[in-house]
């Protein structure tokens, strides 16, 4: 007849080393999180602006070609051709859409990160909890 040995119980320093990873996933999800909260600030910052120049543009669309067009630089008004604010509004666009695609591209990863973090903190606990709960009597 064969014994079953039961397995030792876990020492302290196993399940402090356990808490000491908890702790660093933790901050390491909150440092996502945090992050995440200031890209999402961008990207609304963004799509505002992206909203505001493609109304100007609509509106140069129902410009006749002749138009006189000011641009405020500073406190200074200056005469602008049809065609050169067109440019700009749309050199700004193509802009805010490039800076749009990296922080959309930025937020998944940090989004994935995020959630890796997130799956860590739960084995981390349920570890904890499976090394400090009372053995079960069979």
């Amino acid at each position: 007849m064969s014994t079953i040995k039961a397995p030792a119980p876990p020492t302290q320093a196993e399940i402090q080393q356990l808490q000491d990873q908890l702790i660093k996933a933790r901050d390491a999800f909150q440092a996502h999180e945090t992050e995440l909260q200031k890209l999402s600030s961008s990207r609304s910052k963004l799509l505002t602006q992206l909203n505001e120049n493609e109304m100007v543009k609509k509106e140069f669309d129902l410009l006749e070609n002749d138009a006189k067009i000011y641009k405020l630089n500073g406190p200074v008004l200056f005469k602008q051709t049809k065609e050169e604010a067109e440019n700009t509004i749309t050199s700004r666009l193509d802009i805010i859409n490039n800076n749009l695609k990296t922080i959309e591209t930025n937020f998944k990863d940090v989004e994935k990160k995020s959630m890796e973090q997130r799956n860590k903190i739960f084995e981390y606990q349920n570890k904890i909890r499976s090394l400090t709960a009372p053995p079960q009597a069979q």
